[in-house]
């Protein structure tokens, strides 16, 4: 279990602060963002909060003749409040940015968030507005679908663009990171990835398809005469032991290119153990590139140079389309967030 010290690292606040959220102290103010990110964050990191908050009398909130909007939020990684379960840290943060954008927002009508945790179009019945999270296909045409006024997939693509999506464009990731690494004079460059698992929903199974980082590597080796196959490594999942795994096999097999290019900050977290086991020197012996900016890459030792996703910005990307909708925009909206290479010590200088 994480450590108030490590929670407040991860959020940039005091443990002090940590503690008096956790505790639910009456006494303590502080801002409704910084809360959620703490509650959402211990959680994350499996910090048990149920035991450790205390009881206060709810607050009565002022009578309104506005009914709230039910607004479902669907994700195939729910499966009950996500303050009480461990799910994967992007869409956990993403989840929260998402939410607290849609609460912040200037002249936003009352919503109340209805976690689906059932497999079927029957649990969106009576919903106003639906958040799709993730990479889950479902079919747009459904009745029960269809009669949801307002509809955002976020972080895929929507079949036939037929409702809002907002994603990270991956492809320029890729580019950003390549560019980055030819600025310093680094053209051996390896890339470990994965596939995506795409959810189909109300189906009960999974599809593997390819990821677009993975196809963006792909096509730059092809433009640029190189084997794919020799400098590609793909990962059964993006998890740390993944990372862990596919890097210890390339130090051994004596494969290793002086630069990498990882799909995901959890990746490298596995990667950076292997390398260390293996004393090599990351910003020295290798340079590596991840793409995410999870809150704890700046804090890895070496500091590490990724790819931001700027996750808050998609959810106020999020906001700003479904609020559009809801003030009567009729035609579906694909938003590219914007991203940025951040420069720190996991690659080497120019020097």
């Amino acid at each position: 279990m994480a450590t108030l010290s490590e929670i407040a690292s991860s959020c940039g606040v005091s443990k002090a602060t940590v503690s008096r959220v956790l505790n639910n102290d009456p006494s303590f103010s502080v801002a409704d963002t910084t809360r959620e990110l703490i509650l959402h964050t211990a959680s994350a990191m499996n910090y048990d909060i149920s035991t450790k908050r205390k009881k206060t009398p709810k607050k009565i909130s002022p009578s309104t003749d506005i009914a709230p909007l039910k607004i479902g939020i669907l994700h195939f990684q729910l499966k009950s409040d996500p303050l009480t379960e461990d799910y994967d840290d992007y869409y956990h943060k993403l989840l929260f940015y998402i939410t607290s954008a849609l609460k912040q927002a200037k002249n936003a009508p009352p919503m109340e968030f209805h976690y689906i945790i059932t497999d079927s179009y029957e649990a969106l019945d009576n919903l106003d507005g639906l958040l799709i999270i993730g990479k889950m296909a479902f079919n747009p045409n459904h009745p029960l679908i269809r009669k949801i006024k307002y509809k955002i997939i976020i972080d895929y693509t929507a079949p036939n663009n037929a409702i809002d999506s907002v994603y990270a464009d991956f492809p320029l990731a890729v580019e950003l990171a390549i560019q980055h690494f030819h600025s310093i004079d680094l053209f051996n460059i390896g890339y470990i990835g994965s596939y995506d698992y795409i959810t189909q929903f109300a189906q009960g199974q999974r599809i593997m398809q390819e990821d677009l980082r993975m196809i963006a590597f792909r096509n730059y080796c092809f433009q640029n005469g190189i084997n794919p196959s020799e400098k590609m490594w793909i990962a059964r999942e993006f998890t740390p032991e993944e990372g862990y795994r596919i890097t210890t096999e390339l130090i051994q097999k004596d494969l290793l290119p002086e630069a990498l290019l990882y799909a995901s900050d959890e990746l490298t977290l596995g990667a950076y153990r292997a390398f260390q086991e293996h004393h090599i020197q990351i910003g020295k012996d290798i340079s590596i590139i991840s793409i995410d900016d999870m809150p704890y890459s700046k804090f890895l030792n070496p500091p590490l140079t990724t790819v931001s996703l700027n996750i808050p910005t998609i959810g106020e990307a999020v906001s700003f389309a479904f609020l559009s909708q809801i003030e009567g925009r009729a035609y579906p909206l694909t938003i590219h967030s914007p991203i940025q290479l951040i420069l720190r010590e996991s690659c080497k200088s120019l020097n």
